[in-house]
């Protein structure tokens, strides 16, 4: 996967997150273009579709609700005020509603996650992975070997969004949920290291 690489490389090239996650999603808006055939046939809404977009975002928002109980977010306010400046909080939070949810969600679950008939659990844990990687490489790159521990959760959030991209044979469930993920870390992001 190129999504990793291209992040770390203009990330460390330019001493910035941000370049690197614009290059980012610019991959990812490429790529969505190309197979926008495939990504076009997994917008279709069936009647449970609705039930696994409640159920997927109930799930992620209760796992979000619990995160700050076991690992307290206050000591990491320095790094994120030096990544994020307070005054562009607003442009980061339309950046990430707008375009980085939607891009992402669809780029990992429409784009590269592929499964056979007969191997959607490797599918599964191979979108998970690379999912972590993307995100670990910054979390690394900012935080030391402590990042790596810090984006484990994005291994389950990538296996678990995933799973209900196959199971719900929709882009809608995984969507819905990543924007209420993305929400509340926004949220908690406001709380713990702006307000």
């Amino acid at each position: 996967m190129a999504a990793p690489a291209v992040v770390a490389g203009v990330y460390f090239v330019t001493g910035f997150i941000q370049p690197a996650v614009v290059a980012y999603h610019l991959l990812c808006a490429v790529a969505i273009y190309d197979q926008r055939d495939r990504v076009r046939a997994l917008y279709q809404v069936q009647r449970a579709t609705v039930l696994w977009a409640i159920g997927s975002s109930a799930a992620i928002a209760a796992f979000l609700a619990v995160a700050p109980l076991v690992l307290d977010p206050r000591p990491y306010r320095d790094v994120f005020r030096e990544t994020v400046l307070p005054g562009f909080f607003p442009v980061f939070v339309a950046y990430t509603m707008f375009v980085h949810a939607p891009l992402e969600e669809v780029f990992w679950r429409g784009v590269v996650l592929h499964p056979a008939p007969a191997a959607p659990w490797t599918a599964i844990a191979g979108n998970g992975m690379f999912f972590y990687a993307l995100h670990a490489v910054p979390m690394v790159m900012l935080l030391g070997a402590r990042g790596a521990l810090l984006a484990l959760p994005t291994l389950a959030a990538g296996a678990f969004w995933a799973f209900v991209t196959i199971r719900s044979r929709s882009l809608w469930p995984g969507l819905v949920s990543h924007w209420g993920a993305d929400g509340v870390i926004l949220g908690l992001m406001w709380f713990y290291f702006i307000r």
